[in-house]
């Protein structure tokens, strides 16, 4: 029998939004048939990428 797939360890995570970013990103949901979530993460993802490789602030 097939173990079930795992999920990563999640926690419930509230956010405010911009209403019209959150429509925006609604709408490119269902155009790339992902969760808003998910687009969520992803750009969380960019966003620390984006940091780590500017390296430390100075100052």
């Amino acid at each position: 029998m097939a173990k079930p797939k795992q999920e990563p360890d999640r926690k419930l995570f509230g956010v405010r939004m911009d209403r019209a970013l959150m429509i925006q990103l609604q709408h490119l949901a269902t155009d790339e048939d992902k969760y808003v979530n998910e687009l969520i993460e992803e750009a969380a993802k960019d966003l620390l990428k984006k940091y780590r490789e500017k390296g430390p602030k100075k100052g």
